[in-house]
């Protein structure tokens, strides 16, 4: 670990890399994103050799982005590494401390308890906004979806959850020689939101299930156009 912050400290510094010099959050911030998805991918392939590079590239934006602010007399690397480990003491009661809990899903709840204690929320309204916005917006609508019906009491059916998404399929297509582009616009997101509703009832991850589905997309067009070329004309007689 000393190695690679002395390393990138060399590349911040006059003697270094003039690319490195030049970076600051923001010129980086999707490189965080794509290592970040690379690392997922790996994942999904199984491919150990790979989730080790990539997770070396994500501790990589990691270090840049640290040295970032101590260059500006802000956080240092030490300070990511302490808050993460307090933070994970704080949240787990039930091994550093004296709370018992039975399963994962007490966990679980826990955890988003003393989140909330943690981040000051005192409604329900505040737990639903502090889900991130530069989420995948699915992701971010399954989240939103789970936490109300959890702040609500209340046990989320699938067959009412699928009605309406039926529902709203149904007033989108109705919508569609409206010309009303922004009427269309909403009723197209509520749409989108039953569907990661659905996937959380489910408990599918919409993200991923609509990346499976482009890739299967990928793969029925690639055979539709294999055949399409195999295909000879017809020479009349």
């Amino acid at each position: 670990m000393d190695d690679l912050l002395n390393i990138m400290e060399l590349l911040r510094s006059p003697q270094g890399c003039p690319w490195d010099r030049e970076q600051t959050h923001q010129s980086i911030r999707n490189n965080l994103l794509e290592e970040a998805y690379e690392a997922a991918e790996a994942i999904d392939t199984n491919d150990a050799r790979l989730l080790r590079e990539e997770l070396g590239d994500v501790l990589l934006q990691v270090v840049l982005h640290s040295r970032l602010e101590e260059e500006k007399g802000g956080f240092r690397f030490s300070d990511v590494v302490d808050g993460i480990a307090r933070k994970l003491v704080l949240r787990h009661p039930h091994v550093f401390g004296d709370c018992t809990v039975q399963n994962s899903e007490e966990v679980l709840s826990n955890w988003e308890a003393i989140k909330k204690q943690e981040k000051g929320r005192n409604t329900d309204t505040q737990v639903l906004q502090g889900v991130s916005k530069a989420l995948p917006s699915l992701m971010r609508a399954q989240k939103i979806s789970k936490k109300a019906a959890k702040a609500e009491g209340k046990p989320q059916v699938l067959s009412e959850a699928v009605d309406s998404l039926l529902e709203d399929a149904k007033e989108l297509a109705l919508s569609a020689d409206s010309g009303q582009t922004e009427e269309q616009r909403k009723k197209l997101g509520r749409l989108l939101f039953s569907v990661a509703e659905v996937s959380g009832i489910l408990k599918i991850e919409a993200e991923q299930a609509l990346s499976e589905a482009c890739d299967r997309f990928i793969l029925q067009f690639e055979e539709r156009e294999k055949q399409s070329a195999g295909v000879e004309p017809l020479i009349e007689k």
